[in-house]
Order: structure tokens, then sequence, then C-alpha cells
């Protein structure tokens, strides 16, 4: 395990091969871990005295939970941390029927929270600037375009909260450029002043790049894939609407060629 803040690298035990998909869920000092067919959580326990040593008192274990959630995991669509950090938030849909449930972290304890699903397509991020959910939606009418959404109300008198108000961000951050085909892609949070970091998969269809970028050296041989970054700043203009304004920063770095479909259409990417 990688601690992105404190840049440090701890060793934990492993699973027992998960099926997927699965959802690796952090909240304060533990790790939950949903997959099809388990519901697991790792957190650091004092060891006992035989087997301690003089470095360290505490050691990392899986612990399997007896609360199953309430629908199938390959129907989820969408989850995010509450900003409270203690709630997750689960968005599902089989066939038309849409819900969207809660996990308490502390109560260890589901909740259908209502029948909706939030927009996003895996997974969201709160925003304190914002002060709302952002995430990428992967539907075919808007495919490459931000989503914000509020943070659903809780308690409400007849139990289930109302669908939160959602916003579109007109424009598409995919690439537009002619030679360049989407493979997949996956939305980084950054932290600081709403700032995030699109991390798309391209794959360049050579029969369709332009003069300038064979002249370029752009025609590589084979099937070559890049992952095309795109930073920028979220906020919301004067008529409310969400937008990038002018803080779009473009790179392209060349994909490994270990990397597996998996990483190619859902790139694994985090911010340090």
């Amino acid at each position: 395990m990688l601690d992105v803040r404190s840049q440090c690298v701890t060793f934990a035990p492993g699973q027992l091969c998960p099926i997927p998909p699965i959802y690796y869920l952090p909240v304060g000092n533990e790790l939950f871990c949903l997959s099809f067919c388990s519901f697991e959580m790792l957190c650091s326990e004092v060891l006992s005295p035989r087997l301690q040593d003089q470095s360290c008192s505490m050691g990392w274990s899986w612990k399997q939970l007896s609360e199953k959630p309430p629908f199938y995991v390959d129907h989820v669509t969408s989850y995010s941390l509450h900003p409270e950090e203690r709630t997750f938030l689960f968005s599902t849909k089989t066939g038309a029927a849409e819900a969207t449930y809660t996990f308490d972290t502390q109560k260890r304890s589901w909740k259908l929270l209502g029948n909706w699903k939030l927009p996003f397509a895996g997974c969201a991020h709160f925003d304190p600037g914002l002060n709302c959910f952002v995430g990428l939606s992967k539907e075919p009418d808007t495919l490459g375009q931000i989503y914000s959404c509020q943070v659903p109300i809780y308690d409400t008198d007849d139990g289930l909260c109302p669908p939160p108000v959602v916003k579109l961000c007109k424009e598409n951050l995919l690439s537009e450029r002619p030679g360049d085909m989407h493979v997949g892609a996956t939305l980084v949070y950054m932290g600081g002043k709403s700032e995030f970091c699109l991390v798309q998969c391209v794959s360049p269809d050579q029969d369709r790049m332009d003069e300038d970028d064979v002249a370029h050296g752009a025609q590589l041989p084979g099937r070559r894939r890049f992952y095309r970054l795109t930073t920028f700043s979220l906020s919301f203009n004067k008529d409310k609407e969400l937008t990038t304004g002018n803080t779009r920063r473009l790179q392209y770095y060349k994909v490994p060629k270990e990397a597996t479909k998996p990483f190619l259409q859902d790139p694994v990417a985090f911010w340090m």
C-alpha cells in the first residue's frame, strides 16, 4: 500500500482472489474492499505479545464483513465517499430500475437512500470548493463531459432522499484530433482549487492522421497507444454553469507495452 500523502509504502496481507468488479474504499485507518462475492475490511490491530517485535506492535489483517450489500455488485454504476468521510454511496442500475445506497462505516449498516442514481461513471470526488461531487460521464450522449452533483440530503421524513441537483459541463474534454481513437478515460482529483486531471487512453488511427502528424513522426509502426492528460480547474460561471474556463493544459505520454487491456479501458491513476 502506498500512502500518497506521506509517500510511504506499507506491506499488508494479500487477498484470496477477489472476483471483479472490485472496489477499494479507504476511510480513516481502514480499507474496505467490495467485490463480486465478498465484502472485506483491512484494518490495523495490536499484535499479540508473541508476534510483536521491537519495531512494530501493530499488524494489518483482512476481516470478512457480514453486512452484505443489498444489490448485485456488478450493477454498480458509480460510487463516492461522503464529505463527512464516514459513509460511502453506491449507485446501481438494473434494467430501468435505479437506486442509490449508503454504507455507514461506523454502524456497519446499509441503507437505501433513494430510487435514483448518481450521474457519474465510476468514482466521483467531493470538492469542497464547489461543495459538490464531481465525476466523469461515460454515457454515449455525454461521453467525456463532467457532471457535478450536490451532496444528497439524509434523514428526510419518509426515510428517502430526493434526487440531488445535477449540472453538466457543456465542454467535452476528450481528444478531438482526427487521429485519436478513444479507448478509455479516468478522472483524477488533484485537490487544490478544484483541480482535476482527465487521463484518456487514445490509439492513433494511422488512416486518419493528417500530414502534420506524419511529418512530426506520429505515424508509428503497429498499434501504439498514448495517455492524453488534460489538467484543468472547475468553477461555476456567472450563469452558475460548470466550466473549465481557460485552465486546460494538455500533455501526451506513451503507454508502456506491458499495460493490459483493463488499464487501457479504465486507466488507473492517482495524484501525489
